[in-house]
């Protein structure tokens, strides 16, 4: 993220697959540094739409990153659905949780999202809170 402008009155979600190393490592950083987050189970448990959209909206990454292309649900999908509009990513995770780059911090302060962020490389982590 471009500054730090974390407080401990923020909220932060992790949102995280514990199959992924990646979303691992970032969880165990916060972990080990005493972070309070909230997990978000994308995969299982279905993301409100209005969340969503208000953490792309604060990506400090290209929207276009949050898709996952080399996955056989994306590759199988047809040109007009692969569109890279930010309406239709926002289609493609709530329809395809699975294509969800992970893992992405947000912060939250006064029930709005202020930053977010793909950690990848996980070192992007470092950014937000150091």
């Amino acid at each position: 993220m471009k500054e730090n402008n974390f407080i401990n009155s923020d909220k932060i979600y992790l949102f995280h697959n514990n199959r992924c190393s990646k979303s691992r490592e970032v969880k165990k950083y916060l972990d080990d540094n005493n972070i309070i987050y909230e997990v978000i189970d994308y995969l299982n448990i279905s993301t409100e739409e209005s969340f969503l959209q208000s953490v792309l909206l604060k990506l400090e990454n290209n929207f276009q990153e949050i898709i996952r292309v080399n996955e056989k649900i994306y590759k199988n999908l047809n040109d007009n659905e692969k569109k890279q509009t930010f309406e239709n990513i926002i289609n493609l995770v709530m329809k395809y949780p699975i294509l969800l780059e992970r893992p992405i911090v947000s912060i939250e302060r006064n029930k709005k999202i202020i930053q977010s962020i793909i950690c990848r490389p996980t070192e992007l982590i470092k950014s937000v809170f150091s």
